[in-house]
């Protein structure tokens, strides 16, 4: 019995047990609200529904963390394809400039749009409430409020949904 407790507690620890709280994101992320009774050709499942807004959640605190540190990797979390490729030459290019921003992230409402019929891809839709300061070193050269309407592509990656599409729309 305590070996099974143990490999309980193991597992909650690197996040593979079954979510107790399945509305509060992982990793500290931002909070994501996720609509899925317009998705089309097919519902979603509840366990993908709580899926998608903690991967989401994943994928902005990674692209917070990306762009606040100059750090292209940690972009993997949560983003592949063209997104992960356009978010690494940002990451690039603000880093020569000796530049990073900041995200206070205060939350997104999500739409799914389509769910594709064998259930690994969804487009989504995304209004994001974002405070962004554009720091030179330690120094704040610009500060922002946003809210800024996304177009969202995600597929099954490595065992998760990760970001493949992230395009902002007009406002």
């Amino acid at each position: 019995m305590k070996a099974f407790l143990a490999a309980l507690v193991m597992l909650a620890a690197t996040g593979f047990a079954a979510d107790a709280n399945p509305g509060v994101p992982k990793n500290n992320g931002p909070k994501v609200e996720l609509k899925a009774a317009a998705a089309q050709p097919r519902q979603l499942e509840d366990t993908t529904e709580v899926a998608i807004e903690r991967d989401y959640s994943v994928a902005w605190k990674a692209l917070a963390t990306a762009l606040g540190e100059n750090r292209a990797d940690a972009l993997d979390a949560g983003f592949v394809g063209v997104a992960r490729n356009k978010f690494g030459k940002a990451v690039d290019d603000q880093n020569k400039a000796g530049l990073r921003r900041r995200y206070t992230d205060r939350g997104h409402k999500l739409e799914a749009v389509f769910y594709s019929p064998e259930g690994s891809a969804m487009q989504l839709r995304d209004v994001a409430q974002l405070d962004v300061e554009v720091l030179d070193g330690n120094t704040v050269i610009h500060r922002e409020q946003i809210v800024q309407p996304y177009l969202v592509v995600m597929t099954v990656a490595e065992g998760s949904w990760k970001v493949r599409v992230l395009e902002e729309l007009p406002k």
